[in-house]
């Protein structure tokens, strides 16, 4: 019974996907491997292989006594083939074939049989070189007659095909079969070693990984779909459309699992009495943008009043989700924050999605400072009495502080963990970082889950993600270690108590009166 546990256990901590996807990963190392394995082979069977030629000679055997002819031929052909074997064999036989080559031993073997229903004999010689095995077969064929007269005198026999020097080799090289077995077993070999280290990893594949190997709770799981989703008109060139869950073509189960994980966030915020809320990972390209811009809409779905701000001031990545090709953003957040601009002309409300952003356009090498400046505290003071939610989308954690220092400054803080990418010893450093902070670390959401066909896991509201491609292509981060750790950031002025806001165009006015102190 408890073997049986253990098995079923084992089971489940397998991830079919992960495996294959590691095996077929690592494809070429596996084929080179086999490839070499072969050639190995082959070169050791060739050093040992040796070619052995052979050649025939045949014989019509006849009886000297009378009585039914056929009967007596075949009968005596039968009788001389049993001694002939013996004969050959003998070291009378192989003495006078040595004195005839002038050596003193041969390599050879030799042997005699009888052609089915005839009495007809034939003797085959077989040699490591063709003049050895035509050579030990004439000198047979003259010594047989003197010998065969000792075992049975009343046989006679006479030559019916002379033998001939042989030109090829008995078969062929068959080091080749044994190649190709060679290299299909180190494959296989290769493989399983591949799948097994894969099974050994300790990246999250699953809610139970997750809840077991990280020291969090699990905010939901965001599966992955193979299907492209394409902007219309894009048949030919298959271009991505945007990743949120507003656009046509995002599928209900899609819409359905952040409607989960954003009314669950929403109840965790009001527990803990929290309006900002960072978004951030480990390293890039784990969806975390994606993730901070679909949470923002789906709370703005709820009639919630929501400010989705691009905290990651190196390589913006919002503004292609929510602007359209060719727009620019006009007035950036980084500009409101060293004080170029005012937040009426920063802030931009998207009518169609019902959102407020604050955008960036550019790299900012001093990113750190300006995210930990004392305006960005009163940007924030500002907002949570304007808003019912503030989503910052901030850089990766592994890459710069920026996101410690949003964190220290936020109200609630959420990791986002990608499918089989980041080992469980890093994110639980990421995790210990984040709970040190002010702010109140809800747990993590795993996104981009994979799974192979027909192999979907049953979850209630469970959601296709992954129809929208590979995260990450909006925004990539580049190479952040040339600018190394920036340290904490420090602080910039601040903004008044804006009332809530109406649609930002640029006469726009708050609807809560402004001092002069807070413009």
């Amino acid at each position: 019974m408890e073997n049986q546990e253990n098995n079923t256990s084992l089971l489940e901590q397998m991830d079919l996907y992960s495996i294959v996807r590691d095996v077929l990963r690592n494809l070429w190392v596996i084929i080179l491997g086999a490839i070499a394995v072969g050639l190995i082979v082959n070169y050791i069977a060739r050093t040992e292989y040796k070619s052995t030629y052979s050649t025939t000679a045949t014989f019509v055997v006849t009886s000297k006594t009378g009585g039914n002819y056929t009967y007596n031929n075949l009968q005596a052909a039968s009788t001389m083939a049993e001694s002939f074997s013996n004969i050959l064999n003998s070291n009378l036989m192989k003495k006078k074939v040595c004195q005839d080559l002038g050596v003193d031993s041969f390599d050879a073997v030799m042997s005699a049989g009888v052609i089915s229903d005839t009495n007809l004999l034939t003797l085959r010689v077989t040699s490591d070189t063709p003049k050895n095995a035509y050579s030990i077969t004439r000198s047979v064929m003259k010594n047989i007659s003197q010998l065969t007269g000792y075992v049975s005198g009343d046989m006679v026999m006479e030559v019916l095909q002379e033998p001939t020097v042989p030109t090829k080799p008995d078969g062929g090289y068959s080091g080749r079969s044994r190649m190709i077995k060679a290299a299909f077993l180190a494959a296989a070999a290769l493989s399983l070693v591949f799948a097994y280290l894969s099974f050994r990893k300790t990246t999250i594949r699953g809610e139970k990984d997750l809840e077991n190997r990280l020291d969090a709770h699990s905010l939901g799981m965001l599966y992955h779909d193979s299907a492209l989703t394409r902007a219309p008109g894009s048949l030919l060139h298959r271009k991505r459309g945007k990743l949120l869950i507003t656009e046509l073509t995002a599928r209900f189960e899609f819409v359905e699992r952040y409607k989960k994980i954003s009314a669950l966030i929403s109840t965790r915020a009001k527990k803990h009495e929290s309006k900002v809320i960072l978004v951030t990972s480990v390293q890039e390209h784990e969806g975390k943008s994606t993730v901070s811009a679909n949470l923002a809409l789906s709370l703005a779905q709820q009639s919630h009043q929501v400010l989705l701000i691009d905290g990651d001031l190196r390589r913006p990545t919002l503004n292609h989700l929510f602007l359209d090709e060719g727009e620019k953003v006009e007035v950036s957040l980084a500009k409101l924050l060293l004080g170029k601009t005012t937040l009426m002309k920063a802030m931009r409300y998207d009518e169609k999605r019902s959102l407020y952003l604050l955008l960036n356009d550019r790299n900012y090498s001093n990113s750190t400072d300006i995210v930990s400046s004392e305006n960005m505290t009163r940007l924030l003071d500002v907002a949570r009495k304007a808003f019912d939610f503030i989503i910052i989308d901030s850089p990766p954690m592994s890459l710069m502080a920026d996101a410690e220092v949003l964190a220290d400054q936020s109200d609630m803080s959420i990791l986002v963990v990608k499918y089989d990418m980041i080992p469980a010893e890093d994110l639980n450093d990421a995790i210990d970082a984040l709970k040190d902070c002010k702010a109140h670390f809800a747990g993590c959401i795993l996104n981009d889950v994979r799974t192979l066909p027909g192999e979907r896991r049953t979850v209630v509201g469970y959601g296709g993600y992954g129809r929208y491609g590979h995260y990450g292509n909006y925004g990539k981060y580049g190479k952040y270690g040339k600018y190394g750790a920036y340290g904490r950031y420090g602080g910039y002025g601040g903004y008044g108590g804006y009332g809530g806001y109406g649609h930002y165009a640029k006469d726009a006015k708050p609807e809560t009166p402004v001092s002069e102190e807070e413009k």
